[in-house]
């Protein structure tokens, strides 16, 4: 994939272990993640899982939104202060890089996971100059291939990805892999980690659940079984 040699190989960014509890909490109290081992949820892939994220709900809730954007804008303007676009990935993605491109004052673009097959055929919608850094916002990562195509839109129109920034990442092996082997900077603002963590603080789980949970993150194909 001779086009991924535009974005910068893998940097080491260190969040705030306080910004990551404080996301996780937000998410945690207004139902975006939720947590269940008795009655796991079904994802379209069929895996079997006690966790379900739906950080959509997070422009509902003004609060949240203002502390989710607002902690993006923080890492983006110390991390990635070269960008020059902001773009979200179809649909998650599209709200709170909207915000996130309007605190920083920067041209919004989004991507869809493929190519449209009608009109124009476009992948990558909004205005735009080959060659843009672009920093790519997705609301959660689990096994990383929605993201992916994402990012293979985005350098098939020639723009440069700095950095894909998530809400929360389940940090499965799959998506760490696929990553490093690509070359992508991956950073997010919380993990499934810390919303275990803090869901134990809040009593919102117990040891035992946290530890199933916990091995779910490391197989979770096979977890349920």
């Amino acid at each position: 994939m001779d086009l991924l040699m535009d974005i910068p190989k893998q940097a080491s960014v260190i969040l705030d272990q306080n910004l990551a509890k404080k996301v996780a909490h937000e998410l945690l109290s207004i139902s975006c993640v939720q947590l269940n081992v008795e009655h796991p949820f079904t994802w379209v892939s069929g895996i079997k899982s006690p966790v379900y994220c739906d950080n959509r709900k997070i422009v509902s809730h003004v609060e949240t939104r203002i502390i989710i954007a607002d902690s993006f804008v923080t890492l983006i303007a110390h991390h990635f202060k070269d960008v020059e676009v902001i773009a979200g990935v179809a649909t998650g993605g599209i709200p709170m890089g909207v915000l996130i491109a309007d605190r920083l004052k920067l041209p919004f673009i989004y991507v869809r996971q493929e190519p449209k097959e009608h009109g124009l055929m476009r992948q990558v919608e909004g205005d735009y100059t080959a060659g843009s850094k672009v920093v790519l916002i997705e609301d959660h990562v689990s096994t990383g291939g929605s993201s992916m195509k994402a990012i293979q839109g985005l350098l098939n129109a020639d723009l440069k990805v700095l950095a894909l920034i998530s809400i929360m990442t389940y940090n499965f092996q799959e998506a760490l892999g696929l990553f490093n082997r690509e070359g992508i900077n991956h950073v997010s603002l919380s993990d499934l980690d810390t919303v275990l963590d803090q869901a134990l603080t809040e009593k919102r789980l117990t040891s035992e659940e946290a530890d199933s949970i916990f091995s779910f993150r490391s197989d979770p194909k096979n977890w349920k079984k």
